[in-house]
């Protein structure tokens, strides 16, 4: 499809904008917690729970051992108050709400160094939808009364879904602004997402590491990288651009599936702009641009 006809026709910055959109949601699963993110799911059917050979295609399958050194933490576990949490009900086939909030701690503590003694976990259960078709206990995390990190798991397996720092806001003058130096060389920080990658065990195998973009949270401008390994893994690991900070990982339990989700998305956008497209070429050559919303499934 010709970009020319389509701006003669008006479509052409309706292809684009719902292109960034739809783009830019991948990177939603790092804040899986945020009210945004808790927005949109309301507009998500659910589903019923996926668990096609988990066991064999997952790096983080709970483990029945704990991290080197790690000692339970004395935490307080409550609810996230949101209506979209209180109106989902766990099953029989669920794990226990401690038993989750315990493999956060865990995997809190060996990727972030953080001790839970004395702080509050907040949890909510969220049945399967298009974009996560598997059931999760998600997590917010506060410390000292401050919402600090998310995570969230797989109800049934206590598979990582996601972990990740809260949006900082930095004490300093820092632009968000896109670096393009950066998007021409962000070795720096591929280099440091595989190290990272291998040394959690983020994918199985092989960690390849590829650079995927760059953003920002609050006034923290951040760098996303893919990690692959094998059996088509992949996970999103997201750093500050400021400190290289590691803010946050989309496991490939997640990260995948909404992948194919904003995927399906696109084609099925694609194909409702050349059906207009070709309704509107077969119609008056003459009519206006117009701004046209386009409903996908």
């Amino acid at each position: 499809m010709a970009m020319n006809e389509c701006k003669r026709k008006g479509v052409g910055k309706t292809i684009l904008a719902a292109t960034a959109v739809i783009g830019a949601s991948t990177f939603l699963s790092m804040g899986i917690l945020q009210a945004a993110t808790a927005t949109e799911f309301k507009k998500t059917d659910t589903i019923p729970t996926v668990y096609a050979n988990y066991e064999e295609d997952s790096s983080q399958a709970v483990q029945s051992s704990v991290p080197n050194g790690y000692k339970k933490a004395d935490y307080t576990i409550g609810d996230i108050e949101l209506e979209y949490y209180r109106s989902q009900t766990p099953t029989s086939k669920d794990m226990r709400v401690e038993e989750a909030a315990e493999i956060g701690a865990q995997a809190l503590w060996e990727v972030f160094d953080v001790n839970l003694e004395g702080q509050v976990v907040e949890m909510g259960y969220q049945q399967a939808t298009d974009g996560l078709p598997r059931s999760a206990w998600d997590a917010e995390v506060l410390m000292n009364g401050e919402l600090s990190f998310h995570f969230s798991v797989d109800s049934v397996t206590g598979e990582l879904f996601s972990i990740d720092r809260a949006s900082r806001t930095l004490d300093a003058d820092v632009s968000v602004a896109f670096d393009p130096a950066l998007d021409k060389n962000p070795q720096e920080f591929v280099v440091l997402a595989k190290e990272m990658a291998e040394k959690y065990h983020v994918v199985d195998g092989t960690v390849n590491a590829e650079y995927n973009g760059q953003g920002y949270a609050e006034n923290d401008p951040t760098i996303s990288i893919d990690i692959t390994g094998e059996n088509g893994e992949i996970a999103l690991m997201t750093f500050s651009r400021y400190d290289k900070e590691l803010l946050g990982i989309s496991y490939s339990a997640s990260y995948k599936p909404w992948l194919e989700h904003i995927e399906a998305l696109q084609k099925q956008l694609e194909d409702k702009v050349q059906s207009i497209e070709k309704n509107t070429l077969l119609g008056d050559e003459k009519e206006e641009p117009t701004l046209r919303v386009i409903e996908l499934e």
